[in-house]
């Protein structure tokens, strides 16, 4: 009996000290079986709202970012839940921050946040799911960074920033049992041949990819990337360009040229050697796979596609998102309260279309207003500023690249401001 009690209380250790690991194992093994039986969300949904309560909460921020890229999966229920798991998330941080530790709360901070948030639902627009949905993404913008400022140590940011890399590459996996999956083939579609792993669209998972791996490139550059690191760069790069984004594309060169010309200062040799390996391993790529680069050409130019005006050549270039842009500019130069006040971050997409603006800065407008864009801005830049003060990294030069990358992606998504048709 000491000897079998001695065993479990052994196991018991084991499992303490490789919790996460195994948690995460246990979870993707739910996340598989749940893309050929859609309820088994309800058994993750438990899962995780158990490992979020009674585990730590630096543990509890990696369940949530393993999860995100699988939660858009039945997006009508994953969405609420994925709110429900922010909030006992955040009653936990709230409750162990602020009555367990006794930690003095920033109110400036708190005070401008419920301002904020008090002026994101004033009526001034609809009550929808785009609501609740923007004001989830709020929580979640506002919280990691009040962690961050907090305490760094527990946001783990480089760890977590790889550990959602390998749930996108999980995701990719699970997505190609689209060919034998019931629940799959009903829910996703290829949307002409593009790759989107479990996401509602392909441009989601591309702008994933090629976020995170800016993250990557300045870790390269700054000599901080773990093999795996660079592992899952090369992996997030050939499951972007099966997006077929015009927008990855692009970002990925300004990636790769950063990578290419930090080389050529550390060893132009052996760059221009790897260099030269790629290019031939991309010619014979495009050489066997032509198809693909046709269609690629097909993206970027419209196939053989007559340009009436420059107008037009904009619309193609990107792919009718300057039509978009027009569309919502003139709607809030001719609705002045709009444009100060904001249309609501209820409020639907307009035009005959029915789509987003495709810019976050010009949804970011529309829907909160110069007043409330204001308001958002000043409460990141008071919180990065405070987390700058409080943390002891250095930060050097090839911070540029992620910040290029992440302006210009906003400049073509509308990444938490997206406005759905409802």
């Amino acid at each position: 009996m000491e000897q079998s009690q001695k065993i479990n209380y052994e196991d018991w250790n084991f499992y303490l000290k490789y919790r996460l690991v195994i948690n995460l194992i246990v979870l993707s093994f739910f996340l598989f079986l749940h893309c050929f039986f859609g309820f088994m969300i309800y058994v993750i949904f438990a899962l995780l709202l158990l490992l979020i309560v009674f585990d730590s909460l630096q543990n509890a921020i990696t369940y949530l970012v393993f999860y995100y890229p699988f939660c858009m999966l039945d997006i009508s229920i994953n969405e609420i839940l994925l709110g429900v798991l922010i909030g006992a998330f955040l009653i936990k941080y709230v409750i162990k921050t602020y009555f367990v530790e006794k930690s003095k709360p920033d109110w400036l901070l708190l005070t401008l946040i419920v301002i904020f948030f008090i002026y994101c639902l004033l009526p001034i627009g609809p009550y929808s799911v785009n609501t609740f949905s923007r004001l989830v993404s709020f929580i979640g913008v506002f919280l990691a960074l009040s962690i961050a400022m907090k305490n760094p140590d527990m946001i783990r940011f480089k760890y977590n920033v790889k550990m959602i890399a390998i749930a996108l590459v999980v995701a990719s996996l699970f997505a190609l049992t689209y060919y034998f999956s019931p629940f799959l083939s009903e829910y996703l579609s290829l949307h002409a041949g593009r790759f989107k792993a479990l996401f509602s669209q392909p441009d989601t998972l591309a702008a994933f990819c090629v976020v995170i791996c800016s993250i990557f490139v300045y870790y390269i550059i700054s000599e901080k990337a773990s093999t795996m690191e660079v592992i899952l760069f090369v992996a997030l790069t050939i499951i972007g360009l099966f997006t077929f984004g015009k927008t990855f594309l692009l970002l990925m060169l300004i990636e790769y040229l950063a990578i290419f010309f930090y080389g050529l200062q550390k060893d132009w040799k052996k760059t221009l050697l790897i260099a030269g390996i790629l290019a031939l391993l991309a010619v014979i790529v495009g050489l066997i796979g032509h198809n693909l680069v046709e269609k690629y050409f097909n993206r970027f130019l419209n196939g053989e596609h007559q340009f009436d005006n420059f107008e037009d050549f904009l619309n193609v270039i990107t792919t009718y998102r300057y039509e978009l842009w027009a569309l919502y500019v003139t709607d809030l130069v001719n609705n002045p309260l709009t444009l100060f006040f904001g249309a609501g971050i209820g409020t639907g997409p307009i035009g005959p279309r029915q789509l987003g603006a495709h810019n976050m800065y010009i949804s970011m407008i529309y829907q909160l207003g110069i007043v409330g864009s204001i308001m958002f801005i000043g409460i990141l830049v008071y919180m990065l500023c405070k987390m700058k003060q409080k943390s002891k990294t250095k930060i050097n030069h090839a911070i540029v690249v992620p910040i290029l990358v992440c302006g210009a992606l906003f400049f073509v998504e509308d990444i938490i401001f997206y406005m759905n048709v409802i």
